[in-house]
């Protein structure tokens, strides 16, 4: 589901005021996915990466030898992308905004979003990304969604003890997290119906990670969402995570993940 407009707007340039704690507090994306694209465009093909913030997806691309130019919205963002990839002369990072920017002439063989593609107009995003790719290129999306976990999981108790959380301290975050990840911002359907893409692939991946009180804290200090939130009610929220890991967790809880990569080449003729 895609924000409104405005929403949209006002939360999406948030991250830059947390840029170094995005860096170290988000998870990443599994290995597999950036194997994956190896498979259908190999190195050193040109990547086009929508929003790559601190370069979470873009370091292990360019560590697989693509040459990528990134085009990041926020400008704290895009330096410390920069300085995580300044071993790397075929990475460019570029302080702009993707709505308006412009390939002058240049055409691409991927353009890849990681968790970017939601915070830009659905069919502008489609547009360009259309206008950008070289023929017989990929389109490639990638987003991780948190996920309850198997019922008698220790990572199914921490979601149910947080949902009890949110429901006192932040009741619309708790409707955003029963969101079905079938019900995507971006899924096979919504990529074929902008009419520009078609051949499209989606491929999944599961997994978790360990989180400790202080770690699981700083991660939700770089979501809009709790960010957007008044400052008594975050400190609130926080306070009580810190206390429920702590005190009903040891200290350390579980988050499981579903990685989804959509994948889609460009329809012939569209957009002719």
């Amino acid at each position: 589901m895609y924000l409104p407009a405005a929403d949209r707007l006002q939360r999406r340039g948030s991250f830059d005021d947390v840029a170094g704690e995005y860096a170290d507090a988000r998870p990443g994306y599994p290995p597999a996915v950036f194997d994956t694209i190896v498979t259908r465009v190999p190195p050193p093909a040109r990547v086009l990466e929508v929003g790559p913030g601190p370069g979470l997806a873009t370091l292990p691309m360019a560590e697989r030898g693509y040459a990528i130019l990134g085009i990041e919205l926020g400008q704290r963002l895009a330096t410390v992308a920069r300085q995580r990839l300044r071993d790397f002369p075929n990475v460019e990072i570029i302080h702009a905004d993707f709505e308006s920017w412009e390939p002058t002439g240049r055409r691409f063989d991927v353009v890849l979003a990681a968790s970017s593609w939601h915070w830009i107009e659905p069919q502008l995003a489609f547009d360009a990304a259309h206008h950008a790719l070289s023929p017989g290129g990929h389109l490639a999306l990638v987003a991780n969604h948190p996920r309850p976990g198997q019922r008698g999981s220790a990572a199914r108790a921490f979601w149910d003890a947080t949902d009890e959380i949110y429901r006192r301290h932040a009741p619309g975050i708790l409707a955003g997290r029963s969101w079905s990840p079938h019900r995507l911002p971006f899924n096979a359907a919504t990529i074929k119906r902008s009419g520009l893409f078609n051949q499209v692939e989606r491929l999944t991946w599961r997994w978790s990670r360990e989180f400790t009180s202080e770690a699981y804290l700083r991660l939700l200090e770089t979501y809009s969402d709790h960010r957007a939130l008044p400052d008594r009610e975050r400190r609130a929220l926080l306070a009580a995570m810190r206390e429920t890991i702590d005190g009903r967790f040891g200290g350390v809880v579980q988050r499981v993940y579903w990685t989804h990569l959509h994948l889609a080449r460009p329809a012939r003729g569209a957009g002719a």
